[in-house]
């Protein structure tokens, strides 16, 4: 039950997926966003998307190897769910937490709120199949 909670509270907490690729010309370079092309999140959670007024749950998707958004704040006490619109199987791991879960091509996850599983803070999110193209950010609000 505990696993189930800290893989869904990973899920909730925010953005990175990717899968299987070979980093070939799909891939982005390091520090590029998925949604703005833009430089990578800034660490602080500053101009990310506010996904906090989007109800009891958010969607994040994983497209071209990218989550979208790839910066964004997030409620510990929402939902997430995860679509995974590509072809290859792709991860969702936020870093220092116990949260890493696999999405299979065209499939979603669904994950319930992380309160009490991770605590507030900035956090990064990868996807280990994708390093380092696939990165993002998710802040995580209580």
């Amino acid at each position: 039950m505990r696993t189930l909670a800290i893989v869904l509270g990973a899920v909730f907490a925010l953005t990175a997926a990717a899968c299987g690729g070979d980093g070939g010309e799909d891939a982005q370079e390091p520090g590029a966003t998925g949604v703005t092309g833009g430089t990578a999140p800034t660490g602080d959670g500053s101009n990310c998307v506010d996904l906090t007024g989007e109800g009891v749950a958010f969607t994040i998707r994983l497209e071209k190897n990218e989550f979208i958004p790839s910066c964004f704040t997030a409620s510990a006490s929402q939902g997430i769910t995860i679509v995974n619109a590509d072809t290859a199987l792709h991860n969702f791991t936020i870093q220092d937490t116990q949260i890493s879960v696999d999405i299979p091509p065209g499939d979603e996850f669904n994950g319930e709120p992380i309160t009490g599983v991770v605590d507030p803070g900035v956090y990064v999110l990868v996807c280990k199949y994708h390093l380092p193209g696939m990165v993002g950010e998710i802040t995580v609000v209580a």
